[in-house]
């Protein structure tokens, strides 16, 4: 039997970051049924519970703002984050001089930065780890040799954006670990997810008693109002579920595309780039204009003007275009 209000969205939940499953709930579930339950005597005891456990979620994650998101590492944390993104940007940019010569290398810069394909997305924590796995790559083998190559060219001085990413980085680490020492506020995060099963937990009994208290009134009652009333509930859940869907939908946009996942969510083994044959020509570094196309990074690296490059300006376009495609796909939703 078809529920009144489908129950599609546990899975959906779980997805959700912990300021992202807050407001879902803060601001798309309770604050809008206030009044609506109100109406709805049968739903008060299980909102009211509701209520209570969300609560504890709103305690512990203003706790956890003030012990792990501080000015100060969040602004670091997105300055390492910059030189990453500022290190792809380059990769891109210059595959598109179609130069034979660094084919090669490119090829092994794309292959690196598909193995931290969602190093943008992980958590502070695993962000860390990942991000200095990362530059380590960088540093050996033909990672080293390749990022060597690029920066000849006078495009982009790819060595100084790593070394100033792993800068970026440790410093990062020391006010990171600086603030986790605090056993209480590791307690903290963990009690926090303790609570946020617990709030899951109880809309998932809530959404429950919503269906049950729609049969009953279908099949016995009747009552018109309290017919229109659960219809309000059930066009509130929806709306918040849809704007969860949304929020992740957004998020995804941020991550390189990767065409080599399979269907269970697991990456297809990639095959390294094969080395060029010996006496392949190398790049001509002695390029006259190369005075002028020489880009260093700065204290915010990822804020690249278009005009410099003409292969930015076209990728710039380009990602406009698909995000107007999708928000004219959204309002006809």
């Amino acid at each position: 039997m078809k529920k009144f209000v489908s129950l599609s969205f546990k899975s959906l939940l779980k997805k959700l970051f912990v300021g992202e499953h807050f407001t879902f709930y803060e601001s798309s579930i309770i604050a809008p049924l206030l009044s609506i339950i109100a109406g709805l005597p049968s739903l008060g005891g299980i909102f009211s519970a509701l209520q209570a456990v969300f609560a504890k979620e709103d305690q512990l994650y203003k706790l956890s703002l003030a012990a792990f998101q501080t000015q100060e590492i969040h602004l670091m944390h997105e300055k390492r984050l910059s030189y990453f993104y500022f290190f792809r940007e380059c990769v891109h940019i210059i595959k598109y001089d179609n130069d034979p010569a660094l084919a090669y290398a490119i090829a092994k810069l794309e292959f690196l930065l598909n193995t931290y394909v969602n190093l943008p997305n992980e958590n502070y924590y695993d962000q860390t780890g990942a991000m200095t796995n990362f530059l380590q790559d960088c540093g050996t083998g033909d990672n080293l040799a390749a990022i060597q190559l690029l920066t000849a060219t006078q495009l982009f001085n790819l060595t100084q954006v790593v070394a100033k990413g792993k800068a970026a980085n440790d410093t990062f680490k020391v006010l990171y670990e600086a603030r986790a020492v605090d056993k209480e506020h590791v307690s903290q995060i963990g009690k926090l997810s303790e609570v946020r099963f617990d709030v899951d937990s109880v809309f998932d009994a809530f959404v429950d008693a919503v269906n049950v208290a729609w049969t009953s009134n279908e099949i016995g009652a009747k009552d018109p109002a309290v017919h229109n009333k659960l219809l309000e509930v059930r066009e509130v859940i929806n709306a918040g579920i849809h704007q969860a869907e949304l929020t992740l939908a957004r998020r995804s946009r941020h991550k390189i595309k990767d065409d080599n996942n399979t269907d269970d969510g697991t990456q297809t083994p990639i095959t390294p780039p094969t080395p060029p044959p010996p006496g392949t020509q190398q790049p001509n570094t002695d390029r006259p204009d190369a005075s002028q196309t020489t880009q260093n990074p700065t204290d915010e690296p990822h804020h690249l003007d278009p005009n410099e490059h003409p292969a930015m300006g076209e990728r710039k376009a380009d990602e406009q275009k698909k995000e107007d495609e999708k928000k004219k796909d959204e309002e006809k939703k």
